[in-house]
């Protein structure tokens, strides 16, 4: 388990970047075709809630442990004591986690009336009782994302980081192809039973690689190891530290439910899609590349590498992220229309996404920064500090949904909803940042803060130079409305960032002047 190289590292994170990328552009190719189908119909409601229900009981009960608790322990075995101990670990986390989502599978599908009234409480009996059968169907899909996120985690502390950003484009190919193929005939049911097969080949897919890094599936692997109990000491305070997104996630469709009849809980879904599409491509990339090496740099005592990571990382997603998110904000309607608006999708529709959009939009950078630190923290095993953090930003997001419905009651819509979520990720940021420079995960460097402020001043110009650029291309079609201040945008945000002399820029300068130049 060698350190890659920063060449290397780069490399893996472009063909990583790469894949991921095709996967959310086909993973916005089936939002589209579910938003043309369905809309925000009865149905739609009813197959947003069902699909989120497992999840969510996923995340409340496992959510981020599978990696978070695997990958620290597993690389400090092989790293401390041998392979063969780490493989042996390796099998009996994995029975571990498929016992634990068979239970939950069963659980779900038993009490799915149930849980559908628990966070819709305010749908249409019909719809309910639609999305309850429907939650039948999809619950089961737990066991495979327990195994696939399993498979994630052995993968990528063995280095290999192209098969598990795979999984989401298998899942996603057979969801649109279903949709294009077979929806007209089966309809949402088929869609659901589509949604179950899709997980089961994200962990399918992995399979071979599995094999071929030497993990074999062994049922009869002891779950009560020391190495399984380090494991279990930390999972708590992970699972906590990464509540916050399903708190809000229940919270939000708890309060959609009672908007528009439902149509809400659809509005917030895509427009979440399309934030996740946008923020996860970076994120998803820095953090899954990186967790494992933060996990080895803690595992061999190497802070100044861990230091290293974590800040080159926050300065270039702030750099990345910040005018996607000030693009978004400004340009969110013309965006929601290009993308959704068709067949039964109406303007109507488009109007309540965008609104739920340009809310997202403020908390990208907070989600994308503060995911970083979460797994600087738990590759050092220092689970309790994000925990901290979740529970204050829980708390914060509980106590304004409480306070903002009760002051705008009917007004309180889907952008106020959406707001808060952003806001609530910027808590968490500020609490986790505020711990990892207190106890040295990072350090504070003047350098540092300069060029984040570089990147966030140019952003704020850019955006301002998007809203006066976009109503002069309102009149040449949807396509061109969005592209054409999208570019208009990226050449002021270049600009900018160059005046500022942003030490990203000058990277990407630098490097473009070696290319020309052959060397």
């Amino acid at each position: 388990m060698q350190r890659k190289s920063s060449p290397s590292l780069a490399k893996s994170a472009a063909l990583m970047g790469v894949i991921i990328l095709i996967s959310k552009l086909l993973g916005l190719v089936r939002d589209i075709l579910v938003a043309s189908a369905y809309g925000t119909s009865a149905e739609a409601v009813a197959y947003g809630c069902a699909s989120k229900l497992p999840m969510t009981i996923f995340d409340f009960v496992l959510g981020g442990v599978v990696t978070a608790a695997f990958i620290p322990v597993y690389n400090s075995i092989a790293v401390k004591k041998s392979k063969k101990e780490a493989m042996d670990f390796a099998q009996s986390y994995v029975n571990l986690i498929l016992l634990i989502t068979a239970a939950i599978a069963a659980l779900g599908v038993v009490f799915a009336p149930s849980l559908v009234r628990l966070i819709a409480p305010e749908l249409a009996p019909e719809t309910a009782a639609l999305a309850a059968s429907l939650t039948r169907v999809m619950f089961p899909m737990v066991i495979f994302v327990g195994l696939a996120f399993s498979f994630v985690g052995f993968l990528q502390s063995e280095g290999e980081y192209n098969i598990p950003a795979l999984i989401s484009l298998v899942s996603n190919l057979i969801m649109a192809g279903y949709l294009v193929f077979l929806n007209d005939r089966f309809g949402v049911r088929g869609l659901a039973i589509a949604m179950l097969v899709g997980w089961a080949a994200q962990a399918l897919v992995q399979l071979p690689a599995v094999w071929k890094r030497g993990f074999r599936p062994r049922l009869t692997a002891p779950l009560g190891t020391p190495e399984i109990a380090r494991a279990a000491r930390n999972t708590l305070p992970i699972l906590i530290a990464t509540w916050t997104t399903p708190v809000c996630n229940l919270i939000n469709t708890r309060l959609a439910s009672g908007i528009e009849g439902g149509r809400a809980i659809t509005a917030l879904d895509y427009a979440n899609r399309l934030y996740i599409i946008l923020v996860g491509l970076f994120s998803f990339v820095a953090t899954n590349l990186l967790f494992p090496y933060f996990a080895r740099a803690a595992a061999s005592g190497d802070a100044a590498e861990s230091d290293r990571l974590t800040r080159t990382s926050l300065k270039t997603l702030v750099f990345l992220i910040a005018p996607i998110a000030a693009g978004v904000s400004v340009l969110a309607r013309p965006f929601i229309a290009l993308v959704y608006e068709n067949g039964v999708f109406t303007a109507s529709d488009t109007d309540m996404t965008a609104s739920a959009l340009r809310m997202y939009a403020v908390g990208m950078v907070f989600a994308a920064c503060g995911e970083v630190l979460v797994k600087a923290f738990f590759a050092a095993e220092k689970m309790k500090i994000p925990m901290i953090s979740s529970l204050i930003s829980m708390t914060v997001n509980v106590a304004a949904v409480l306070i903002g419905s009760a002051l705008l009651g009917e007004r309180f819509g889907v952008g106020a909803i959406a707001l808060l979520s952003a806001l609530s990720a910027g808590v968490n940021l500020a609490v986790n940042l505020a711990f990892a420079l207190r106890r040295g995960l990072i350090r504070s460097v003047g350098a540092d803060w300069a060029d984040i402020a570089k990147s966030v001043a140019a952003a704020v110009v850019m955006g301002a130079a998007v809203w006066f650029a976009a109503p002069h291309f309102g009149s040449h079609g949807k396509l061109l409305a969005l592209v054409l201040p999208t570019l208009c945008g990226v050449l002021v945000y270049a600009l900018v960032t160059a005046l500022l002399r942003s030490e990203e820029m000058k990277q990407i300068v630098g490097k473009r002047r070696k290319t020309k130049n052959g060397s």
